[in-house]
């Protein structure tokens, strides 16, 4: 490089986008988000743990006590479990509901097998004792975008380690760095799948 020749300047922007989740400031202690950061297993266990909050009789079928299994009847709070889920993981939420319904096939096919003691029975119809609704709406996001831009001299693009360094080493200079918010509006679908248990008798 010639003496005395200017050094040339660049423009780096770096953004960060704020992303706006009011909806899951309003959780209540019966909703659960799905995100892709946890795995389905998580959810499962905790939508069980609900549902199965007030089904303590079922011990006694479980361990054989004769004299509830002809007269079993479930009596079970009006909780209602939502399940919400936007974009991408509403496929993980319908794997998760599908978990869900499977469980409680195989319980009510497992206490009809203990009561009937051999008996040729109707099967009973999971959707007897679990009662699903699924609700979908579009929700308009509005994040927030925060744009810093830079003017730096170009030997600080290189990939070189130290200049690296050297750039981030450098003083605040309002002259060589511009801020910048703007607010970006995105839509996106969710949906809600309610859960809640119904009393009946087996």
């Amino acid at each position: 490089m010639a003496k005395g020749s200017k050094k040339k300047k660049a423009q780096v922007t770096i953004e960060n986008i704020q992303k706006d989740y009011v909806h899951v400031l309003e959780k209540k202690n019966t909703d659960v988000y799905i995100t892709s950061a946890k795995p389905i297993s998580l959810y499962y266990k905790r939508v069980l743990k609900m549902m199965n909050r007030d089904t303590k009789k079922v011990e006694y079928i479980i361990e054989g006590d004769n004299k509830m299994i002809n007269n079993f009847e479930t009596t079970l709070s009006n909780e209602v479990i939502r399940i919400h889920a936007v974009g991408s993981n509403i496929l993980r939420a319908s794997y998760l509901l599908q978990d869900v319904v499977n469980y409680y096939s195989s319980f009510l096919k497992d206490i009809q097998n203990t009561s009937s003691m051999g008996k040729k029975t109707s099967p009973i119809d999971v959707y007897s004792l679990i009662d699903i609704k699924v609700s979908s709406k579009s929700l308009f996001m509005y994040d927030n975008v925060i744009s810093n831009r830079y003017h730096i001299k170009e030997e600080f693009l290189k990939d070189d380690y130290d200049d690296i360094i050297n750039f981030a080493k450098q003083p605040y200079d309002r002259n060589m760095h511009t801020y910048r918010e703007r607010c970006k509006e995105r839509i996106i679908t969710g949906i809600t799948i309610s859960l809640k248990k119904n009393d009946i008798n087996l």
